[in-house]
């Protein structure tokens, strides 16, 4: 990690985020919402892209793992929002494919490189 540091208001931010989309989830799941499983699915779209640009803004714009960890996780959080918009099957696996490589590669990047 040897880019610029992130203001602490951002890491609350993506962590309310990540704590409302957990609830909208299990609402969406325990009541069979569509409403509560849509607003979830948007939220995903939002915290991939915010995950993203906060890893971006700490890489500094390097070529590293940690960039290569805000690509996926910033196309991942793209390619959920034309989930959004089309319904493909194929467009939703390839978000949670991209934001999975997203998240394995910054935990790379942590514990490892």
């Amino acid at each position: 990690m040897n880019g610029h540091e992130v203001p602490q208001r951002v890491h609350r931010l993506l962590f309310v985020g990540i704590v409302v989309y957990f609830g909208l989830f299990a609402l969406g799941m325990l009541t069979e919402s569509p409403l509560a499983i849509f607003a979830a699915e948007v939220v995903f779209g939002m915290i991939a892209v915010g995950l993203g640009a906060m890893l971006y803004q700490q890489s500094g714009g390097d070529v590293s793992v940690e960039l290569g960890a805000a690509v996926c996780l910033v196309v991942g959080g793209l390619v959920q929002f034309g989930f959004l918009a089309t319904g493909s099957a194929a467009l939703s696996q390839l978000s949670s494919l991209a934001v999975f490589a997203g998240i394995g590669l910054y935990i790379y990047a942590v514990y490892v490189a």
